[in-house]
């Protein structure tokens, strides 16, 4: 019991510390500490662990992933290709309401910080075709830009928990895809009931010219895709490759190159990916894990429990991505199972978390959405919710028909 107390103060001050904005890796690394310290590691013990995890290899791959993907982000924005996408796509969409709900997807396919405000000015202006309420113009943009969070392998969740759980990322993308599958149904059945249609233009002669412009805006993006998925290439070299074809192609005099690069190489990135495999290295080493694992049972039901609980409330008291992710798997290993884990288990804590983000009242995109279209939280909570419920829904259905059906 002692044991388990000691784990609920360090994640009580891990909270606290994100509650009050400080910086998640320097509040990672602390909790590290505590633990350390709680469960009585001797400094030797833990300069040895923090080295280690520190410069194994694994933590640097995952570092040189997450300053790439910033730097394939930082690219498309800087050269405006984002602007491209989404006229090209104003020319070929089928339906005009799917100007509500394709552009922020497309944005969504490439993490960028505050991401969801680079197509609220496109919902904005087609929102007013319909007299759409604010509440609505948010819901839209918010909701379809995060749909591929739950398997988009880009995403800093996805490579967080595919560290901490020493699987490939790829297998916990396929085992989550029918979530973003379900989260872009649940949306375009929120976007048909209610938005009426309108009459179709005619642009039958520019749809080949714009499905160029489609293609082109998004090369560094479908580079990475068939590296990965076609050729079976690891993150780290697909998106090597792709940032060196984005110097080698691009034409920008030196200084633009170098700007890139360096505006990339953010340390607080850095700082965060070594602090989650700190986080965890120490967790394992102090006896922290096993306190969890003595404390609840793999097969009870309070496992059950602490896989909704842990990550739906670190993520939504505190609405970062990476918390949710970085704080609770590490602790709910020994329920997961260790090496090989349960992927039903696993893809439930996942999407249990994800929503806990969504719906979280300090998640940047939707606060910074619902104060750029003038709303309120309680306005956009309303329709939020129910799309919500049938996600974690879902995912309860899977767990229970999984473990108690089959």
């Amino acid at each position: 019991m002692a044991g388990i107390l000691k784990v609920v103060l360090v994640i009580g001050l891990l909270l606290f510390l994100i509650r009050k904005k400080w910086d998640l890796g320097l509040v990672l690394f602390l909790g590290a500490g505590l633990t350390a310290v709680l469960f009585g590691l001797e400094v030797r013990a833990i300069g040895r662990d923090v080295f280690q995890a520190s410069t194994a290899g694994e933590t640097l791959s995952l570092v040189g992933i997450f300053w790439l993907v910033i730097y394939l982000g930082t690219f498309l924005k800087t050269k405006e290709y984002f602007k491209v996408m989404i006229d090209a796509l104003k020319r070929l969409v089928p339906d005009a309401r799917l100007i509500l709900a394709l552009p922020p997807a497309f944005i969504g396919l490439l993490p960028v910080f505050a991401g969801a405000m680079l197509s609220a000015p496109i919902i904005e202006e087609a929102g007013g075709r319909w007299g759409l309420k604010p509440a609505w113009k948010t819901f839209y943009n918010y909701w379809f830009r995060h749909i591929w969070e739950y398997t988009w392998p880009l995403y800093a969740n996805l490579i967080i928990a595919a560290a901490v759980l020493k699987i490939p990322i790829l297998r916990i993308s396929l085992h989550q895809i029918p979530f973003t599958l379900l989260a872009a149904g649940a949306g375009l059945v929120m976007l048909f009931r209610y938005v009426p249609a309108l009459p179709r233009e005619s642009r039958e002669g520019r749809k080949r010219a714009a499905a160029g412009r489609l293609l082109f805006s998004l090369w560094p993006i479908l580079l990475v895709i068939v590296l990965i998925f076609g050729l079976r290439l690891k993150m780290l070299l697909a998106l090597g490759i792709a940032a060196l074809a984005t110097q080698v192609l691009s034409r920008m005099n030196l200084r633009e190159r170098a700007g890139l690069i360096l505006k990339s190489l953010d340390w607080k990135s850095g700082i965060l990916i070594v602090s989650v495999m700190v986080f965890k290295k120490i967790l394992g080493t102090s006896g922290a894990l096993e306190a969890v694992s003595r404390a609840v049972s793999p097969q009870g039901a309070g496992a059950y429990i602490l896989l909704f609980a842990a990550p739906f409330l670190i993520g939504w008291l505190t609405g970062v991505n990476q918390a949710f992710v970085g704080i609770s798997f590490p602790m709910l290993l020994p329920i997961f199972g260790a090496g090989h884990p349960d992927m039903v288990l696993v893809v439930f804590a996942y999407v249990s978390g994800f929503v806990g983000i969504l719906l979280s009242p300090a998640h940047l995109c939707l606060i910074t959405t619902v104060a750029y279209f003038k709303t309120s939280l309680r306005d956009v909570y309303r329709i939020l919710l129910p799309p919500a419920a049938v996600v974690w829904a879902a995912a309860l259905v899977m767990l229970v028909v999984a473990k108690f059906v089959l």
